[in-house]
């Protein structure tokens, strides 16, 4: 997840063929291991990746959120909120 976090096209689809395993078979296994669904793990993946950008001096939203893969900054400062408690620009 880490080496595509940048690409906001990848998907699910693409970590299990890349895990060589099969969607509901990677959906399984993460959620037996840490609890989260695919698509739960790459978006939480994404969200830690942005608050160690967020502190970075020089570092606007909108370039955090496109550099962690998320195509719109709004719905990136949504998701952000409601994992963190904070906006990014209060983070």
């Amino acid at each position: 997840v880490e080496g595509h976090l940048d690409d906001p096209a990848f998907t699910v689809d693409r970590l299990s063929r890349e895990a060589c395993v099969s969607k509901p078979q990677l959906h399984r296994k993460l959620t037996e291991a840490i609890g989260l669904s695919a698509v739960q793990y790459i978006r939480s993946i994404r969200l830690l990746k942005a608050r160690a950008l967020l502190l970075q001096e020089g570092k606007n939203i909108t370039s955090v959120a496109l550099d962690c893969g998320f195509q719109d900054p709004g719905y990136f400062t949504r998701v952000f909120k409601r994992t963190h408690g904070l906006t990014p620009r209060e983070w």
